[in-house]
């Protein structure tokens, strides 16, 4: 598990910086064809698209998390779950607005109703998209909830994140390219938070049977 996970966020790493290098300095009008493409998204049902893109503002996030909290205050078995989404959210959060400021691409110009004014690769919707809510779609299918309950959640929580994902594309916020940025730190950062959860259970595992007697 450790190694497969390790593996996962290196191939991401690299792909994600190999992207980021290729279309950080890129001309508006040089685009690359998926992302002259993803115009056409553009300016479509853009208030349907705000309700998604404002799902990963800030303070949404929050309160999601308070949410969380006290789900995992009242259902003890869920708190290694909720506790690994929370950490793993802030600290691609951090990451995510912190390599916008290695790349510095410019936003399209071509917004719509809410202009954004932080760079624009690589996209921190897609990769909330995929560490929230494609996360907690994994947690609910994997759940031992009834099963007409975890493929209801399951499922909404996988289209709410895909929602996101075109959100950004039909308000003019991202190209497509920012898109797969996003999802690709996604993985580089579950891939990551994976191998060291999945080493601290081991770590406490082997301690805790130290600890018996012979």
């Amino acid at each position: 598990m450790i190694a497969r996970a390790l593996l996962i966020a290196a191939f991401a790493a690299i792909a994600y910086a190999a992207l980021g290098d290729a279309v950080a300095l890129r001309p508006p009008e040089n685009l690359w064809p998926i992302d002259a493409a993803g115009r056409a998204l553009a300016g479509h049902a853009t208030h349907v698209a705000l309700a998604f893109t404002i799902s990963c503002w800030w303070y949404a996030l929050v309160a999601l998390g308070v949410v969380a909290g006290l789900a995992a205050w009242r259902f003890p078995a869920w708190r290694a779950r909720v506790v690994f989404s929370l950490l793993t959210t802030v600290i691609a959060w951090q990451t995510s607005d912190a390599l916008k400021n290695v790349f510095q691409r410019e936003r399209p110009a071509y917004w719509y109703l809410h202009q954004e004014t932080s760079f624009s690769y690589s996209s921190g919707h897609a990769m909330f998209a995929v560490v929230v809510y494609g996360l907690w779609s994994y947690y609910f299918a994997t759940s031992t909830l009834p099963l007409r309950v975890r493929r209801i959640a399951a499922a909404a929580c996988a289209v709410w994140g895909l929602g996101v994902i075109w959100s950004r594309l039909a308000l003019g916020a991202h190209f497509v390219t920012d898109l797969i940025g996003g999802v690709l730190l996604a993985a580089v950062m579950l891939g990551l938070a994976t191998a060291i959860a999945t080493a601290l259970a081991k770590w406490r595992a082997h301690q805790a049977a130290a600890r018996q007697p012979a």
